[in-house]
């Protein structure tokens, strides 16, 4: 992982001038490798020629990304060190998350949040963590029986029904 992030920091010094673009590319190769997970293990297969591992990658992201990703991919690719795109995408979208202030917010609720709630939220969102750019995602999770789960960064807040059921069964289990 380390050199995953030091190849996320070179790429972003040289993309400044075009950092919204390779930020655009960084999501979609990192999306492309959590949709298709077996495309990263034809990538870390030691017994596939690294020549192949290149072309495989140049056809499916080709001319579709920026030419300091495609840089980037030609780089790794003399190198056979592919295996790595993952992680650098993912190292490189948090550079640019940092950056830029974009704090990400996760919402599990019992059903959809309508777009009332979702800006009250996001204005909660707002006041606690003090940065303007927030990225609200709303999943459902219909065993939380009503309430939500809020997941900023590395905090965690339950107010779900079932999760004050689990504690109160483990304090009566105790």
């Amino acid at each position: 992982m380390k050199a995953a992030k030091r190849y996320a920091k070179a790429l972003f010094e040289i993309a400044s001038n075009n950092l919204d673009a390779v930020q655009k590319d960084m999501q979609w190769l990192k999306d492309t490798f959590e949709s298709h997970p077996d495309l990263l293990k034809f990538l870390k297969n030691p017994t596939v020629a690294a020549s192949k591992k290149l072309a495989a990658v140049q056809q499916i992201f080709g001319n579709k990304v920026s030419d300091n990703t495609t840089k980037l991919i030609n780089l790794l690719g003399q190198k056979d060190r592919l295996s790595l795109l993952k992680d650098i995408a993912v190292s490189f979208n948090e550079l640019y998350k940092n950056q830029k202030g974009i704090k990400e917010a996760e919402v599990i609720s019992a059903i959809p949040l309508d777009d009332t709630l979702k800006n009250n939220i996001l204005n909660k969102i707002k006041e606690l963590t003090g940065s303007s750019q927030i990225k609200l995602s709303n999943k459902v999770n219909p065993d939380l029986i009503g309430g939500f789960i809020l997941n900023i960064d590395d905090l965690r807040y339950d107010a779900s029904i079932s999760g004050k059921l689990a504690k109160i069964k483990s304090k009566l289990e105790a």
